[in-house]
């Protein structure tokens, strides 16, 4: 029995989001942020790629998720440093940016990146994201 106790309290961890977000309209950072609060995740927001780094230490967040905003490129930079220093961390760069290298990582919704996190948001536009987003540097 001491050992299903433990079981549950492991498969009750809260995961932890990292969400590089510098999108200037506020009330759809909050709203992501509340899909992912939805999905069972404690959210850290940042708007910039600068703040994510200090933040990003291998093991800390169990997702990051960075809205590519109109500087895709940077995103993607990101992304790939994250992983050349954690390999099995889960990260997606949300953008429509379809001249972007090809990557595992790029989801070109936020609908498409609640799906593979685990959940759908059901009431959003197939819309890209960073088509309304500003950059997230």
């Amino acid at each position: 029995m001491h050992a299903e106790s433990k079981m549950n309290l492991n498969s009750d961890k809260v995961r932890k989001a990292l969400v590089v977000d510098g999108d200037n309209d506020r009330y759809r950072r909050k709203e992501r942020t509340g899909l992912l609060q939805q999905a069972g995740m404690k959210v850290f927001p940042v708007l910039k790629i600068e703040h994510a780094r200090a933040r990003c230490k291998p093991g800390a967040f169990d997702q990051i998720a960075v809205i590519g905003g109109e500087n895709a490129n940077l995103g993607l930079e990101f992304c790939d440093e994250i992983l050349s220093k954690d390999p099995q961390q889960q990260i997606f760069l949300v953008t429509s940016n379809r001249e972007l290298p090809s990557r595992e990582y790029v989801v070109r919704t936020w609908d498409e990146l609640m799906t593979k996190v685990g959940t759908s948001s059901g009431a959003h536009s197939e819309a890209p994201q960073d088509e309304k987003a500003s950059t997230a540097a």
